[in-house]
């Protein structure tokens, strides 16, 4: 696959920029009205030097930096070009701070408009300009004089191009399609085409794409590359792409077409960040600022966990970048910080984490923790998401999307973690997600410890339920599948039994103030006694002097054996006057079609306090069917 090179211009305002792109390829990079009339370059233009080398014109106003870094941000060499006749200038300084934060540091340094000054200026501003690279670490970048009017040097320079195109090295093609939009045109009768610069993967036409961050499905009509049409278009290049169904409000500048499933929207982000060498005010921590991702801007917070008070000049920092509306984003993209108001470049950076978990302020704990983010190994990155997720177990799918990697990539790393028992596999939703084996075993710790306190304050019980323990250990929010995979672990290692549904330490039996047995037997023969008509707890309590608590636990035990039944939760009926009742309504039913209520009142003989919730019960449960003033013969009976 051939390589494709995006080249990219950089500098102050009127220093050339536009001419020196049509000098060299012939093409106006100016492609609107306003920028003809004012002379300026406001958005990002394009021009094509060859099939294979894109030239990006970005603005040199301070105004429009939000255009300037839409445009650095995909590029692979840069031409920074300073005037002769003004020399560095405020926007040269700012538009070096952000090639080097972008970590953009190869490219050329063209002193245009050679023209209008003498030797002796001439040489004065190769100087000053030798001086300024040796600060970024610059100092061997080649330095060109030229003359984009007349056309000094410019064989000189594009010769000086085409030595660092042959030298770069080949973009790796390991991360899936992602294309950074810069724009979003409605075509009469195409629809919506976007334009953008593929930072990694390749595209086919007719493939299904994701709008990041909106997460809307697309499918790709038709595809061009330097105004050719193509069936496909692949990392390096820039490229137009056609979504019909798109209303031109649906995607932006910003946003990012994305092979589905391998990003996610963007709220905050950990990163690390250098700040420029000059900054004229007291910047606070937790202060609003304009934070730049690609072609994206957006205002939000700055969070630094280093302890420093204020920004310094020319410092380096662990930061949390809170958003105030999603984008969208990949670990290891450079990021651009500006203050919001009065406008000017703060710090830049790459990102580290995106959508991170919470992280304590204290440098024993954050610092190790950013350690881990810059760990190379993909397999300690991959636990660490995991671990740091405590309860939360995460899919392949979200790991794919922090890390924006292939599966095939991050398959055999799980699978490596599971063989080592670092992860555990749980299914949820009929998908594997997985959790660190230390948070899976802390769980089963805590699950096991509520269980004993739980016995202690309900020794009269036989166990907790599962809704009881989620209620009990404060853990109603995480996966059920997880908890009750923890149950089963704690039942396997025989450290807890499971009796219909209810849990219990291995080896706790049942204390109630009496032997459990007789007055289960006392119960029985009670309810037993009491046909249709049994008497409320209440009155059984007093009647065998046995607490209410434990009454309650004992009725709810012989209800879970079968042997009690509850009536729309209002009173219990003995499991063989259930059965007496059902026989009764089989026999009634075996000759006939109907049953008025009295006859089903006669043979209960009790009242309307007993009768309506036992009528609702066999209704409920279709052994009879309610027709008007009559019973039926229910589908169940």
């Amino acid at each position: 696959m051939k390589k494709h090179t995006i080249i990219g211009t950089a500098g102050h305002i009127d220093h050339g920029k536009t001419a020196l792109i049509k000098a060299l390829t012939g093409i106006d990079a100016d492609r609107l009205k306003e920028e003809k009339e004012r002379g300026i370059t406001i958005d990002i233009g394009f021009a094509y030097w060859r099939e294979d080398v894109t030239i990006i014109d970005v603005p040199g106003h301070e105004k429009f930096i939000r255009n300037m870094v839409a445009g650095v941000s995909t590029i692979d060499i840069f031409l920074l070009v300073i005037a002769a006749d003004d020399s560095i200038m405020p926007q040269t300084i700012e538009h070096l701070d952000i090639l080097n934060f972008f970590n953009h540091r190869d490219g050329i340094v063209v002193i245009n408009k050679i023209d209008l000054v003498d030797d002796e200026m001439l040489e004065l501003v190769q100087e000053e300009v030798q001086e300024l690279l040796q600060g970024y670490g610059m100092e061997n970048l080649p330095i060109v004089p030229v003359s984009s009017v007349q056309g000094t040097n410019l064989e000189q320079l594009k010769k000086l191009i085409d030595e660092k195109i042959e030298a770069l090295e080949k973009r790796p093609q390991l991360r899936p399609f992602r294309l950074l939009v810069d724009r979003s045109i409605v075509f009469k009768g195409v629809g919506t085409v976007v334009t953008g610069t593929v930072l990694s993967g390749q595209l086919n036409k007719a493939q299904t794409i994701q709008i990041l961050p909106s997460g809307e499905l697309v499918k790709v009509r038709s595809l061009q590359t330097h105004t050719h049409e193509t069936d496909s278009v692949f990392s390096g290049q820039r490229a137009a792409v056609n979504i019909p169904g798109v209303a031109r409000s649906g995607i932006e500048r910003g946003d990012v077409l994305a092979e589905p499933n391998t990003l996610m929207p963007v709220q905050e982000f950990l990163g690390e960040m250098h700040s420029v060498s000059n900054m004229p005010v007291k910047i606070s921590n937790r202060s609003e600022v304009r934070v730049y991702v690609g072609t994206a801007e957006r205002m939000g917070q700055l969070v630094w966990f280093d302890s420093v008070k204020k920004l310094e000049p020319q410092g380096k920092y662990h930061v949390r970048i809170k958003l105030d509306e999603p984008l969208s984003a990949a670990r290891e993209d450079a990021f651009l910080i500006r203050l919001a108001s009065p406008v000017f470049t703060l710090a830049g950076g790459r990102i580290l984490e995106i959508n991170p978990p919470k992280i304590q302020h204290r440098e024993e704990i954050w610092r190790p923790y950013f350690e881990k983010l810059n760990d190379p190994h993909i397999a300690n990155l991959v636990e660490s998401i995991i671990s740091h997720r405590g309860y939360f177990s995460v899919s392949s799918s979200y790991l794919q999307q922090k890390l924006f990697l292939p599966l095939e990539d991050i398959r055999p790393v799980i699978n490596d973690l599971l063989k080592r028992k670092r992860i555990r596999e749980i299914s949820i939703r009929n998908t594997g997600h997985f959790i660190s084996e230390e948070n899976f075993r802390r769980l089963a710790g805590r699950i096991e410890k509520y269980l004993h306190s739980f016995h202690e304050q309900n020794a009269h019980q036989p166990g907790a339920n599962l809704q009881q323990l989620l209620a009990g250990t404060g853990l109603q929010w995480i996966a059920e599948e997880l908890f009750t995979s923890a149950l089963r672990f704690l039942e396997n290692s025989g450290r807890i039994r499971n009796e219909k549904g209810m849990y219990a330490e291995k080896d706790f039996s049942m204390r109630i103030s009496r032997g459990a047995e007789d007055v289960k037997e006392q119960l029985l023969q009670l309810f037993f006694d009491a046909r249709f008509a049994p008497p409320s707890l209440e009155e059984i309590s007093k009647r065998i002097e046995l607490p209410m608590h434990e009454l309650r636990s004992m009725t709810g035990l012989l209800a879970r054996e079968g042997k009690l039944l509850s009536v729309q939760q209002k009173f219990y009926l003995h499991h063989h006057r259930w059965e007496e009742l059902l026989n009764f309504l089989r026999q009634y039913f075996s000759d006939k079609n109907e049953m008025p209520v009295n006859a089903l009142k006669n043979f209960i003989q009790t009242s309307r306090k007993y009768a309506i919730p036992l009528f609702e019960t066999l209704d409920g449960e279709g052994f009879t069917s309610r027709d008007g003033d009559v019973r039926k013969k229910g589908t169940n009976l």
